[in-house]
């Protein structure tokens, strides 16, 4: 639509000259006929869609693929895993008929196809490994999948919002963002139910544990109690922290018709097996394990009953030099020194990163498979988690919303660097920008108006800025559908209303300083005005400002680092309509197209600027909070390398919470970080 508008109005100002009758006639019969073969496309792929059992079977090979790398990630590198048990434990009432008493990692497939209905709820300690034993039932689920069966899909909860969308309308949302599926597909999947939702973490849905009912969990257990297919509760799989669960069902709420299974701590004897299965020299560790057999109430014992711990044990304790000799013997684990279960927390904890990284820069083939040093990799996930657990202490809230304690989200980070300086140096850096690329033409062209038009633009972002509300930047998304609702298409309205009013005022206003005809700026401002109207409503906006309609059409998750990319790309776009167009019939108009389009890159891409304006915050010269320049990248690479996880949505979590408290506590410099081919 831009495109056209931009080709009439160049057509209108050019003129339009001689027309070629027979020419004419052709290009007419062709798009005719481009037309219809575009209408027979969609409906070809509309049947496509209806497709439901072969939408399923292509789903289940790429959930599979993914969730199995995912898996190995998970454990380390590895495909070995500890056989954890679990017991049933019954809810107060509507548990789900066919429930043993007790199972095994191994046999949760057979254990979960017995419950009438398919309903499982996974509980345990911190790091008993619930996400593991829910990714094992997965992959054993489609292993044995039948053709046109359902798929398991893992969504983390984290990223739900119950009072917002339905359960239905969120897996659709993921299905097209992670499985590039189209929404008419994906509505088609969940509708027949051929999607068994995979829950993971239930617990992280709120910063802390509490029975009351308002908070995000319960809401959620409410609405898994609500999606039925026919006359029965539908199929679904939850992951939690034994003590949430628990408080939740104090409040009287609980996952109905569903069987909940609770992960038991590992004995010595899984713990043995493990370690056989995992370590290069399973003898090295038998001094370990006998002192754990001898005495099972001990702090080692205890130390090492999750399947968390025992994998950084050996993750550390397997560490090789390039010689092939082994840099640390497991018989340090009986120090006396680590008389207590905090004492080898702590020394599992403080040698797991350094070891982890320097595992990856060992792996044969690679010529440099990690692209940061120890040091790096510990002086910047310390800045990060220090940012989250200092959230937990302060309560620290900027518009109303508490600040993180688990969640990073690249595009909200900003509040690290200072509550206010981020958004200081977001107006700096346009105005900055602005200054620099048109001061020449300002200094020899002597023009007055572009200075005005700096300075109100300058005065607007500035407002925009550093305004308390709204604090973070709207995020905006280009959505089309949203025109398909009811919300869409009053906030449509709202926007060509507000933008031919503006535009035409703008346009007009500054036009007419230049001594232009007065028709001119109603032109360009009436084309400004329908195309930012339609470009605010296709990329999200006025959302926040017509809360009262309903928009069920709208999903804005997606990877974490994706929505800054998003909305820089979709700035600079908006730029290059706004500023020819503005351009058009002004003298000097090379300036003003400048001026507006560099301001439109700003006003339309505020998350990614604020982000730019946070990284430029977190420079080693200017501030003691350094973090890298690729922030997302980094990200990226410690969830491949096992140190963080993505959350299904748009944020990144450290693999484990002892993780983040630990490095939040222990200083960067503590240690020396050198040695082996990742060092410092």
């Amino acid at each position: 639509m831009a495109a056209l508008m931009v080709v009439a109005t160049v057509g209108v100002w050019a003129g339009t000259g001689d027309v070629d009758p027979a020419g004419a006639v052709l290009a007419t019969v062709g798009l005719l006929v481009a037309l219809w073969g575009g209408y027979l496309a969609l409906v070809a792929v509309r049947w496509q869609d209806g497709d439901t059992a072969g939408l399923a079977d292509r789903l289940a090979v790429e959930v599979r693929k993914r969730e199995e790398e995912a898996r190995q990630r998970l454990l380390g590198g590895s495909d070995r895993t500890i056989n954890v048990t679990f017991a049933f434990v019954p809810a107060p009432a509507h548990n789900a008929s066919g429930a043993r008493p007790s199972g095994t990692l191994e046999d949760v497939a057979d254990y979960y196809r017995a419950l009438r209905p398919g309903r499982l709820v996974i509980t345990g300690a911190p790091g008993a490994g619930k996400t593991v034993l829910a990714l094992h039932l997965m992959l054993l689920l489609l292993a044995d999948r039948a053709a046109g069966g359902p798929v398991p899909v893992r969504l983390s909860l984290s990223s739900f919002n119950p009072g917002q969308q339905a359960l239905e309308e969120w897996l659709v949302g993921h299905l097209a963002r992670a499985y590039r599926l189209r929404p008419a597909a994906a509505s088609a999947l969940v509708d027949a139910r051929l999607v068994l939702p995979v829950l993971d973490g239930l617990d992280e849905m709120d910063s802390a544990e509490s029975s009351q009912r308002s908070l995000r969990a319960a809401a959620a257990v409410e609405t898994m109690n609500a999606y039925l297919e026919g006359t029965i509760k539908s199929q679904l799989v939850v992951t939690c922290r034994s003590a949430t669960y628990a408080a939740l069902e104090l409040a009287e709420t609980w996952a109905q018709d569903a069987a909940r299974v609770d992960i038991a701590p590992v004995t010595a004897a899984a713990a043995r097996a493990f370690v056989a299965s995992r370590s290069r020299t399973p003898a090295r560790w038998d001094p370990v394990l006998d002192a754990m057999d001898a005495d099972p109430a001990c702090a080692l014992a205890y130390g090492l009953s999750t399947p968390w711990r025992l994998t950084m044990a050996v993750v550390v304790y397997d560490e090789r030099r390039e010689d092939g000799t082994w840099i640390r013997d497991p018989v340090e684990l009986l120090h006396p020194g680590l008389r207590t279960l905090g004492d080898i927390r702590d020394h599992l904890l403080d040698l797991f990163v350094p070891a982890t990284i320097r595992s990856l820069a060992s792996v044969p083939g690679k010529r440099h498979p990690v692209p940061y040093t120890v040091r790096q990799v510990r002086v910047w996930l310390t800045v990060l988690a220090s940012y989250l657990n200092s959230n937990v202490v302060t309560q620290r809230s900027v518009a109303g919303r508490l600040l993180p304690s688990a969640d990073l989200a690249v595009h909200e980070l900003w509040p690290l660097a200072g509550l206010r300086r981020a958004r200081i140096v977001h107006v700096a850096l346009f105005l900055g920008t602005i200054s620099v690329v048109t001061l020449p033409f300002l200094m020899l062209s002597g023009g007055g108006e572009y200075i005005v038009v700096l300075v109100v633009l300058g005065l607007l972002i500035s407002v925009v800025a550093t305004s308390k509300s709204p604090a973070y930047p709207l995020v905006l998304r280009f959505h089309p559908p949203r025109l398909r609702t009811r919300g869409g298409r009053f906030r449509l309205r709202l926007a060509l209303g507000f933008g031919l009013a503006i535009g035409i005022a703008v346009t007009g206003v500054t036009l007419g300083i230049s001594g232009e005809e007065p028709a001119n700026g109603i032109w360009l401002g009436a084309m400004n005005g329908i195309v930012g109207g339609f470009v605010i409503v296709f990329l999200g906006g006025l959302e926040k400002a017509v809360p009262r309609v309903e928009d069920s059409a709208v999903s804005d998750p997606t990877l974490p680092r994706q929505i800054v990319l998003d909305d820089l790309v979709q700035a600079v776009v908006f730029a290059t309509i706004f500023g020819p167009l503005s351009a058009f019939r002004a003298e000097d108009g090379l300036v003003f197209g400048i001026i507006l389009g560099i301001s439109m890159i700003f006003l339309a891409a505020p998350v990614g600027m604020r982000y730019v304006a946070f990284l430029l915050c977190t420079r080693r010269w200017w501030s003691d909070q350094w973090l890298p320049w690729r922030l997302a990248r980094f990200l990226d690479w410690c969830c491949d390398a096992g140190l963080m996880r993505r959350t299904a949505g748009i944020a990144y979590q450290f693999r484990h919470r002892e993780l983040q408290d630990f490095l939040a506590r222990a200083r960067p410099d503590s240690r020396d970080f050198g040695g082996g081919p990742a060092g410092s």
